[in-house]
C-alpha cells in the first residue's frame, strides 16, 4: 500500500491505536459521525487565541464565548508561555525524513530571547506520554528542520483542563530518536496489507459497526 503524501499526527495516532481503523479512515476514506461538542469548544478557543496572537482586536469575539469557554480562555491568556512574543500562529509545517513526509497544523510558535516554543492548547487533557506523542515528534522535528537547528526549541502542551504546562526540550539525540520512530512507523504503514487487518472489537470505536 502506498504511504499518504503527508502523514499527520492524527493519522499516526490512529495507526498506533488500530490498523484497521487507520485503513478504513485514511485508505478507504470512510468518515463516521462523532459528537461535535468537545470539538466546537476547542475550535472556539483555538480561533480566538489565533486572532489574539495575530494582534487582532478580539473584544467583539469574547462575549460570544460561553461560560466554560470563557474560563478556559482566561486560563490561556494568563499562561506564562502564551504571554511570550508570537512568531506565527495557526500554520502548517511539514518535514521530510528518510523520504517520508510528516506534518500538520501548529497552534502557535512563540519565543523569548533565546528559545522557540511550539504551543499546543488542550481543552481536554494533554497526552499521557507527551514526550513521545506523535504530535510532539512531528512538530519538533518539523520546526527543527525549518530553523536548521537542534537546540533552543521546545514543545509546550498547555493543559487547560488540569491547569498545567508540559514542557519537552529538543536536542540532537532526541530528534534522532524521533526520526527513527517516525520513519519506522511510515514504513509499517506503507507495508499494510488489507487481508491481514483485523477489527480491534472496541465497541466505543465509531467504526465498530462497519468493522469486521
Amino acid at each position: 500500500m502506498d504511504t499518504p503524501k503527508i502523514l499527520s499526527p492524527a493519522m499516526l495516532k490512529t495507526y498506533k491505536q488500530c490498523k484497521k481503523k487507520y485503513f478504513l479512515r485514511y485508505v478507504r476514506n470512510i468518515m463516521m459521525p462523532q459528537s461535535t461538542t468537545p470539538f466546537e469548544r476547542g475550535k472556539n478557543i483555538h480561533a480566538i487565541a489565533g486572532y489574539y496572537l495575530s494582534g487582532i482586536d478580539i473584544s467583539r469575539f469574547e462575549p460570544s464565548l460561553n461560560e466554560s469557554e470563557q474560563a478556559l480562555w482566561n486560563k490561556l491568556k494568563s499562561n506564562e508561555y502564551f504571554k511570550l512574543t508570537p512568531v506565527k500562529t495557526e500554520f502548517t509545517l511539514n518535514v521530510q525524513l528518510d523520504g517520508y513526509w510528516f506534518g500538520g497544523r501548529l497552534d502557535a510558535v512563540v519565543k523569548n530571547s533565546n528559545e522557540y516554543f511550539i504551543l499546543d492548547y488542550k481543552t481536554g487533557s494533554a497526552p499521557e506520554d507527551a514526550k513521545y506523542d506523535y504530535q510532539t515528534m512531528v512538530y519538533l522535528s518539523a520546526l527543527s528542520k525549518y530553523l536548521q537547528t537542534t537546540e533552543g526549541i521546545s514543545f509546550v502542551y498547555i493543559d487547560l483542563k488540569n491547569n498545567q504546562n508540559i514542557l519537552i526540550k529538543s536536542d540532537k539525540n532526541l530528534l534522532q530518536e524521533y526520526e527513527t520512530q517516525l520513519t519506522t512507523t511510515a514504513k509499517q504503514i506503507s507495508a499494510l496489507n488489507e487481508s491481514s487487518l483485523k477489527c480491534c472489537n472496541n465497541n466505543k470505536c465509531e467504526y465498530s459497526k462497519i468493522c469486521f
